[in-house]
Parts: structure tokens; C-alpha cells; sequence
């Protein structure tokens, strides 16, 4: 064996032994889970209803919610009036109509099945003032929505908001039609599958103060930006805000978590820090408690904006292949019905029939807009 050859055979050998012995790390932090409870939400003191949402801390290898079941939720205010939460399943618990009374205090009492109480600190019930207006801007960033508020009386200093955003978009190809047991049938208007709708609630965190500003007044806060060329404005956008009015306690929680969660990435980006709720377990108090509970109104305005109200959008609509795809729009006979339109996640749609018999279909990426995720059923509230 040559001393060149000796050289590439040890140098396989090498990469060899190198290959096969490699190994997926995971380090202990991933796979360690304290099972600490999570608790989110907030009390409506109105007559809508109020939703609390228990969890366990999971792995960060896990994507899988661990929801706390079967526990009991109370609320207690300095009058001595109790309120009780029922389960709706799969760790949501609710209460309606509370009609709390405003600047009393109140305290929620968790049980939970392993015999653990937790007690939150106990908080006013805040009444929020309305949102004066919505409005928006479109530039080259997409479409940037604003919200306007003001406290006549200079009570509330401290603000949140979170948004519903629904949208309507088309599909490619539209069809009246449908084949319903061997047959073609008309769908009806609340049934035609050419426009849907999205929704999506919103997960950042919007907060704001005034308490160093002269007047309680909320002065063109940005809620949400619609990115440029979003599908979302593709046809008619709506977004629903909410406002509360929160403590200062609750103001300091929530301005935590949005540094901990929105401005990180950089070495100049707040560093992490221990949040600290207002929800502690009774039985062993150094067990941390993840979430804030607080008690108001809540005020909400939507508005509506339309593709034809911007000048440019250059929205890429999601079934742009189908125009060019020579397979989007085929003809088929008789026999071919069960395989193209019946058998269980067929892969095409009605679109019409052809004389002398035979059907013409598309495929349902390009004719069904629920293939795209959202529903064909209009929302009550829709324009």
C-alpha cells in the first residue's frame, strides 16, 4: 500500500469513525420542567364574559400545551360577594356576567387537583374610558393603525390593548356548483367557496402611560402594522381593538414581559429578567406563579379598510401557480367522478359540466378558499 493511498484511507477512516459517532446534545435545561402554573386572562367587571386560562410550564422541546384540568376558580371581592368560574374544558374556566363594582377589591382563588391553593394579590375592578378614534397610515412599511383615547377625569395613567384582525381573500378560480350524491348541485349563496375570512388574535403586547404627561391623553398610539403586500388587505381588512385600564403594578408586569419577549435579539436589547405576577401558591411560597390577573371594563372600537382605499398594496396572491399549471383546470368523464370529486380528501372541485357529459374541475387549492386555512362563512359583523 502506497504512502499516498495510506494517507486517503486514514483520512476516510477518520471522517468515518467521526460520522458515525456523532450524537444529538440536548442539554439538561431543555428536557427540565418545573410544572409551574400558568394562569392568563383577566376579569371583565361587565357583563361579558370572562375567560381564565390555566397551563403548566412545558419542555422547550415540547409544542404541545399542558392545560390544567379540573381545578376550581373563585373570585372574591371586599364585600364579601363570591363569584365561581366553570370549566369549559382543556383548561379554560369562565364567568359571566360579574357587573363588578368599580374600585372595590378583588382577589381570584385557584384549587387545583394535587391539593395546591393559589391566591392572587388582591386588585381594584378599573373602569376603562372609550376609545375616542382608530385610524390609519399607509407607506412603503405596510398599513400602521393608531389608537386615540383620553380619561376626562385623569383616573387611568396606565393603558393595554390587544386586537381581533379579519380578513377576506378570493381563491382563483370561481364555481356556483358542487356534486352532491352523483349529482350536480347549485351551492347555495352562504355556501360558495370563492371568498373566505381569517382571524387571528393578536400576541404582542401593547401598553402605555400618561402619568408623566400633564392630561390623561392617549395621542396616536400604534396598535398594529398590516406588513406591505400582506394578504390580509388583499381584499378587506378589519381589526377589532380592545383597551383596559390597568394599576401601575399591572403596567410594570406587562412592560417587563414585552422586554423579555419584543425587544430582544441584540447586545443592546434589555437583557431577561424574573417576571413577577400577582398570583402566589399558598402551600409553598418560593414556587413561582407565571401570569397577572387584573379586573376592568373594556371598551372596543373596529374599523374597516378596503384594498380599492390603497393607492398601491402589489399583494402576490397564494395561488399565483395556478394560473401557469396546466393541471389547475382539467376535463374529465363520467367514471372519473369518484376519484376526482367523491372519494375522502379528493383533490379537485366542481366547477361545471360539459354537454355530451363530463365534468370540468380544479384543483381545490385553486378553486376552494378553505384549502387556504379560513372559512367561506361571512362574520356577523362583516360590512
Amino acid at each position: 500500500m502506497g504512502a499516498g493511498f495510506r494517507k486517503i484511507f486514514f483520512g476516510m477512516t477518520v471522517i468515518t469513525f467521526m460520522t458515525t459517532c456523532k450524537q444529538i446534545y440536548n442539554p439538561p435545561a431543555i428536557r427540565s420542567n418545573p410544572g409551574w402554573l400558568v394562569v392568563d386572562g383577566f376579569i371583565n367587571t361587565g357583563a361579558d364574559s370572562t375567560i381564565i386560562t390555566l397551563s403548566r410550564t412545558r419542555n422547550l422541546d415540547s409544542v404541545a400545551p399542558v392545560p390544567e384540568l379540573n381545578a376550581k376558580i373563585s373570585l372574591t371581592g371586599a364585600l364579601s360577594e363570591s363569584y365561581s368560574f366553570t370549566g369549559l374544558g382543556n383548561g379554560r374556566y369562565a364567568a359571566v356576567n360579574l357587573n363588578l363594582h368599580y374600585n372595590e377589591n378583588y382577589q381570584l382563588k385557584i384549587q387545583t387537583t394535587d391539593g395546591k391553593e393559589y391566591l392572587s394579590d388582591t386588585f381594584p375592578a378599573r373602569q376603562t374610558p372609550p376609545i375616542d378614534s382608530l385610524t390609519w397610515r399607509h407607506d412603503s412599511v405596510g398599513v400602521s393603525i393608531y389608537a386615540y383615547a383620553h380619561d376626562p377625569q385623569n383616573a387611568t395613567k396606565y393603558y393595554r390593548w390587544n386586537y381581533v384582525e379579519t380578513w377576506q381573500y378570493h381563491t382563483y378560480i370561481q364555481t356556483i356548483f358542487d356534486f352532491v350524491n352523483g349529482r350536480v348541485a347549485r351551492r347555495p349563496l352562504d355556501s360558495l367557496i370563492y371568498n373566505c375570512w381569517k382571524t387571528f388574535n393578536s400576541s404582542d403586547i401593547g401598553i402605555a402611560t400618561t402619568e408623566k404627561l400633564s392630561s390623561d391623553v392617549i395621542n396616536q398610539q400604534l396598535i398594529h402594522v398590516v406588513p406591505a403586500a400582506s394578504e390580509k388587505i388583499s381584499v378587506e381588512y378589519s381589526i377589532l381593538v380592545n383597551q383596559y385600564a390597568i394599576t401601575a403594578d399591572a403596567f410594570a408586569y406587562w412592560q417587563n414581559l414585552k422586554k423579555n419577549t419584543e425587544e430582544r435579539g441584540s447586545l443592546f436589547d434589555p437583557q431577561p429578567s424574573q417576571l413577577t405576577g400577582n398570583i402566589h401558591c399558598m402551600n409553598n411560597p418560593n414556587e413561582p406563579v407565571l401570569g397577572y390577573i387584573g379586573a376592568s371594563s373594556v371598551q372596543q372600537k373596529r374599523i374597516f379598510i378596503s384594498n380599492d382605499d390603497l393607492i398601491y398594496w402589489n399583494y402576490k396572491p397564494y395561488y399565483s401557480e395556478c394560473s401557469s399549471s396546466p393541471d389547475a383546470m382539467i376535463g374529465i368523464n363520467r367514471s372519473q367522478t369518484y376519484e376526482y370529486l367523491v372519494m375522502p380528501n379528493h383533490l379537485y372541485t366542481l366547477i361545471d359540466s360539459v354537454t355530451g357529459g363530463g365534468y370540468i374541475v380544479a384543483q381545490n387549492y385553486c378553486a376552494d378558499c378553505r384549502e387556504h386555512g379560513g372559512i367561506n362563512q361571512k362574520p356577523p359583523f362583516w360590512q
